[in-house]
């Protein structure tokens, strides 16, 4: 029989409360009337429901759940998909990780807004907004499974706000690329070469193999692989100049149709920092990235339709490949001279005659006035 609790019964303010003890802490419970009578039942019907196990000791808080374990367990999570190139979220994980345990965050439930501003204002400093909002929209979606897995209740950071993007983009003129190239030591003038020609994104062209190139047709594709999937999703073929041509036809001598055609850095972003010095070198503004940009920019320029440019560089949306649009106003001035409407002064004699039309006479009915 479980221990029932002795309750008395105790006035103040005219009021009848119930007191009693339960593991050595009191507790008092308003009747919530003056009536003795109807107190006295109060308390017998609290000392019945505690009987029965309807009321009790107040339950216990459920266990606190570890921050650094969470994250192994989502890190884990997110690798177990080999489609994506997971390196950049886990270097963001890993300084969130950092930031939290410097500043003594050990349970997921003690993250809070006022944490993500000062992530915000210290370690992300004179980050561009771009990449505030990774971390913002990785740590969101990180504690979005946290909810999911019964870790936590809500995401307390679901309306943390990330930095709206401008869509902006910067390309190469031909003459930087020249120079770039020119002064560029191997393995990054290769590179250069290659991503300018093809707009293909860092991840593409270090998963790229041998059997993704075909030299006879003067082409290659971009391939879904074990570990690897490119980010649009769809594997796609791209032309390639002839000069791009006799650079691959030397690098592939004694190469197997499963090695990499260019795997020749440290680590995936080693070459980001390559580029940067050389950039630096030479006094050009411009990231790795704008390789990319430059390659649709010049396709722009030269008038290739839109759409064409969309599907090289794999774009999932076309709206994102409208941004290189303004390029090529020529396109739209010459698209718009093709419409045939307009007036011609010296034919206008010899114009059909078009039917005399009669306007409708207005009805002879009086109006009412109100």
């Amino acid at each position: 029989m479980p221990h029932i609790p002795k309750a008395l019964l105790f006035q103040k303010r005219g009021y009848w409360w119930i007191n009693y003890s339960l593991n050595g802490e009191r507790h008092r419970i308003s009747t919530g009337t003056k009536d003795r009578g109807l107190a006295e039942i109060k308390r017998k019907d609290f000392e019945l429901k505690f009987f029965k196990g309807e009321i009790g000791a107040r339950p216990e808080a459920p266990p606190k759940s570890s921050l650094a374990a969470f994250f192994r367990k989502y890190i884990e999570f997110i690798s177990s998909d080999s489609q994506i190139d997971r390196h950049p979220d886990l270097a963001r994980l890993n300084s969130l990780q950092g930031y939290f345990a410097r500043k003594g965050i050990h349970y997921i439930d003690e993250i809070n807004p006022g944490l993500i501003d000062d992530f915000r204002t210290t370690v992300l400093a004179g980050k561009k907004p771009k990449t505030i909002k990774n971390y913002i929209m990785l740590l969101k979606t990180a504690l979005n499974k946290a909810v999911s897995w019964e870790l936590i209740k809500v995401n307390p950071i679901a309306k943390v706000s990330a930095p709206k993007i401008v869509k902006t983009f910067h390309f190469f003129s031909q003459a930087e690329i020249d120079l770039m190239i020119s002064k560029a030591q191997e393995p990054l003038k290769t590179a250069i070469l290659i991503l300018v020609n093809t707009g293909m994104r860092r991840g593409e062209l270090f998963h790229l193999r041998w059997r993704d190139v075909d030299l006879n047709r003067g082409s290659l594709r971009v391939w879904p692989y074990e570990g690897f999937s490119p980010k649009g999703k769809q594997p796609r073929r791209i032309p390639i100049t002839d000069a791009l041509s006799e650079t691959l036809k030397r690098l592939s001598k004694g190469r197997g149709p499963d090695d990499f055609v260019f795997r020749p850095f440290e680590g995936p972003n080693t070459i980001y920092r390559h580029f940067a010095a050389l950039a630096k070198q030479l006094g050009i503004k411009g990231t790795l990235h704008d390789l990319r940009h430059t390659f649709a920019s010049h396709l722009s320029m030269a008038g290739v339709p839109i759409p064409v440019i969309k599907e090289l560089l794999g774009h999932s949306d076309i709206a994102t490949t409208m941004i290189y649009a303004h390029l090529s106003p020529e396109i739209h001035m010459a698209a718009i001279q093709k419409l045939p409407f307009g007036w011609c002064p010296d034919g206008a004699q010899n114009a059909p005659k078009l039917p005399k039309i009669t306007p409708n006479k207005p009805s002879k009915a009086k109006r009412k006035t109100p």
